[in-house]
């Protein structure tokens, strides 16, 4: 059986640190100070800029476009305009009056709410399409190895990747699990880069494999992390929270694998910390047969809570589903990384049904492959109607709420982001239907979920800025970042089988 992911563990080990890493974490004073790459600058001799300065937060009308609120009440809005200013959606409608704004044609576009991710390792985008399967090859293998060799400037580079990659793709929002954070500097190499990309999102301070499930986070940097945050907030985009690794572990052996308790004063250390200071709190849990039960321990210890995240949580009760939705806690679904991995097939309607709300998620591309909202939407309605049995088990259009509204709300944000209203913060995104895939249209929402892919994403805006225009990212130099992801990946297989 394979271990539920950051919650598992085979005795210790010895990292394979590389020298610059070791050498900042040993630097204490350079450690605690917030991490700003030179990456982003200058590069190498001879390269260009990866990241250029962030496009303004102006005043924008966006017209004759066919608008998806995804607003309860609202519904669609054909032929109809949407006026940003400031970062605020101020008015949707038709003929809308804004003299002093620059004007975007939408006809023959889409207007929809960004998507919403809600667990996602972004660091792991230099390992993508490493973790193959084969012998040797598995993803916590691969995982566990090649991460020990990441400097923070890997770090940076590879969450970079995957935040260009999400803006291109139409995911304006991300919730970034981070479990390689092995110094200070680690996490904070991870957040500049989501702080550069000018995405929105949640960072979550999680563990690094093969930390023991005895040893607890580094909680002091959790704490000091917190209590830097205005260096790395970006005026309200990013916020923190805790991956947390809960209350039992997944030993495995030559005997099999077995369920080992976590120490309670490991475990509230870094739970603690989380919850005096309001933050959320995430968790990988009932992943695997061998994680059974971990959610109702944590509703036997009195953990669980509105807003809890579990993630993955192919291998739960029903009475388990019945505990989240009672706390109001919430699941993170991944479908492909799920069933590529082996844990089965996600129980999305039992989920559904049960009434826990849910969020979707790309988890990994060494397991996915691409970070694609529009594939794992499309999945997640085949997955609910297949469970139905029945073609009328969902619409698409309940699926974009999920990879929308739904993915915002499990995440705290539904007051900002996931529909399209007045007052909201403006990620918006503009989808087009002239592709050879698009042709016919009739229901606008099945069309966008079934038909579309990340090429008919024309436009994405972020708060009010526009991250892509015209098919191309506008602040992060997307060839330069190819070349460095590609150098940064061999440095640290080298370094990683050195």
């Amino acid at each position: 059986m394979m271990p539920c992911d950051c919650c598992s563990f085979s005795g210790p080990r010895p990292l394979a640190l590389s020298r610059r890493s070791l050498l900042g974490g040993l630097a204490l004073g350079t450690a605690l100070m917030p991490f700003r790459s030179s990456l982003a600058e200058t590069g190498a001799a001879g390269s260009g800029r990866l990241v250029h300065q962030s496009p303004r937060r102006g005043e924008f009308i966006i017209r004759g476009a066919h608008v998806l609120t995804l607003e309860a009440g609202a519904g669609d809005l054909p032929e109809s305009d949407v006026h940003v200013r400031d970062g605020v959606i101020v008015a949707v409608g038709r003929d809308l009056a804004a003299p002093s704004a620059e004007t975007i044609d939408g006809t023959g576009f889409v207007v929809a709410p960004g998507f919403v991710d809600t667990h996602w390792h972004m660091w792991t985008s230099l390992m993508r399409n490493m973790a193959t399967g084969t012998p040797g090859n598995g993803y916590f293998q691969v995982v566990s190895k090649i991460g020990s060799a990441f400097d923070p400037e890997d770090m940076y580079t590879g969450t970079l990747l995957s935040a260009a990659e999400a803006i291109n793709a139409g995911i304006t929002t991300v919730h970034d699990w981070c479990h390689n954070i092995r110094t200070p500097r680690h996490a904070r190499g991870d957040l500049q880069a989501l702080v550069d990309s000018g995405i929105r999102g949640r960072f979550s301070y999680g563990p690094y494999r093969p930390l023991s499930p005895q040893q607890p986070l580094d909680v002091a940097d959790f704490i000091r992390l917190h209590d830097q945050w205005d260096e790395y907030g970006d005026d309200g985009l990013l916020t923190l929270g805790l991956g947390w690794r809960g209350v039992q572990a997944v030993a495995t052996d030559d005997g099999g694998s077995r369920i080992v308790p976590v120490e309670p004063a490991v475990y509230r250390a870094d739970y603690d910390a989380a919850r005096e200071r309001g933050l959320p709190i995430t968790l990988h849990a009932n992943s695997t047969p061998a994680d059974h039960g971990h959610v109702a321990a944590l509703e036997r210890l009195g953990l669980l809570h509105e807003g809890f995240q579990v993630v993955h949580a192919t291998h739960i009760s029903s009475a388990e589903i019945g505990m989240l939705a009672d706390r109001k806690a919430v699941i993170t679904v991944s479908p492909y990384s799920e069933m590529t991995i082996g844990y089965g097939v996600p129980p999305l309607k039992a989920f559904l049904d049960g009434g826990v709300g849910i969020g979707l998620s790309v988890d990994t591309t060494p397991l996915t492959g691409r970070a694609d909202m529009l594939e794992v939407m499309k999945i997640t309605h085949n997955l609910f109607n297949g469970q139905a049995e029945q073609e009328s088990g969902m619409t698409a259009k309940r699926a974009l709420e999920l990879g929308t509204l739904e993915g915002a709300r499990s995440l705290g944000l539904s007051d900002r982001v996931g529909s399209i209203a007045v007052g909201k913060r403006a990620d918006l995104i503009m989808i087009g239907t002239g592709g050879l895939q698009a042709v016919s249209t009739t229901d606008i929402a099945h069309m966008v979920v079934h038909s579309a892919g990340p090429s008919d994403i024309d436009m994405v805006m972020v708060d009010g800025r526009i991250l892509k225009r015209n098919g191309r990212l506008t602040s992060i130099d997307t060839a330069e970042l190819v070349r460095r992801a590609t150098e940064a990946s061999l440095g640290v297989r080298g370094r990683a089988a050195g």
